[in-house]
């Protein structure tokens, strides 16, 4: 069976998912792309759906699906393994190595957003 490495969400998953107090993004039925480059049949294909922020901390919304057409929308804890200095941005558990892949690096964000008063260069 091929490496199905892309999901949509619902309809009513999307309503549901937009509708969150303290959803941190728009989500939309937009394919989105498994978390994992690569994995074997023993995994299902994970991707963070939804990020819900809450009086307690931050909830995390992951979509699961498999090549047979299962799925589930629930909510899982991230990894709490640190790469580099920052955390891995992927499921508790998840096959294969640590990724920090996902959002833009330390790098990207300082000539982004620079600190008032930063030398320019």
């Amino acid at each position: 069976m091929p490496f199905t490495a892309e999901a949509a969400l619902t309809d009513d998953e999307v309503c549901a998912l937009n509708a969150l107090p303290g959803a941190d993004f728009e989500v939309d039925t937009e394919p989105l792309g498994c978390d994992f480059g690569a994995h074997g049949s023993e995994a299902e294909h994970t991707v963070c759906a939804q990020m819900q922020y809450e009086p307690g901390g931050l909830v995390l919304w992951w979509l699961f699906w498999d090549d047979e057409g299962r799925r589930e929308l629930r909510i899982a804890p991230g990894c709490k393994k640190v790469v580099v200095s920052e955390a891995c941005l992927l499921v508790e558990d998840h096959p294969g190595t640590r990724d920090q892949s996902i959002g833009p690096t330390r790098e990207e964000l300082a000539a982004e957003f620079p600190w008032p008063g930063a030398a320019s260069g």
